[in-house]
């Protein structure tokens, strides 16, 4: 029983796969790409942080009901301005579910000795890339 007291609770890990990014930093393209960026760099991130099924399905929920959310307020409100703001409160609210459930995975990994990857190259194509989607999608919707 006393031989648990010396042994090291965080492992060092196997370097096989790529770094993550710090899950805060997913608020910024989600602010300017919306949900769908939000939960893109979120998927990712978890499985770089190799995070279970439970977790990922939550970060993937919530992207869904985001943008779901964003559409029906698309719908209800037709072609005005605010949806620019819709699309960025509907994204931080994603990324606030990503940040929550990759926060203690990713402080593991720093724990460990790990440094994060940089997100501005795949930030900015998840903010163009899905930031087109979106304003596609609702186009048609509201068209």
């Amino acid at each position: 029983m006393q031989d648990d007291l010396f042994r090291p609770t965080i492992h060092q890990e196997s370097g096989a796969g790529r770094a993550p990014w710090r899950p805060d930093s997913i608020y910024y393209p989600a602010f300017f790409g919306g949900p769908l960026a939000a939960a893109t760099l979120g998927l990712i991130n978890g499985r770089r942080l190799r995070l279970g099924t439970g977790p990922m399905l939550a970060v993937a929920a919530a992207g869904v009901l985001c943008f779901g959310g964003r559409l029906a307020l698309s719908a209800a409100v037709g072609g005005s301005s605010s949806l620019r703001l819709a699309g960025s409160v509907f994204g931080v609210l994603t990324a606030l579910v990503v940040a929550t459930v990759e926060r203690r995975p990713y402080r593991a990994f720093t724990y460990r000795g790990g440094k994060p990857a940089s997100l501005i190259g795949p930030g900015l194509a998840a903010v163009i890339g899905c930031g087109l989607v979106e304003a596609f999608v609702i186009f048609g919707l509201v068209r």
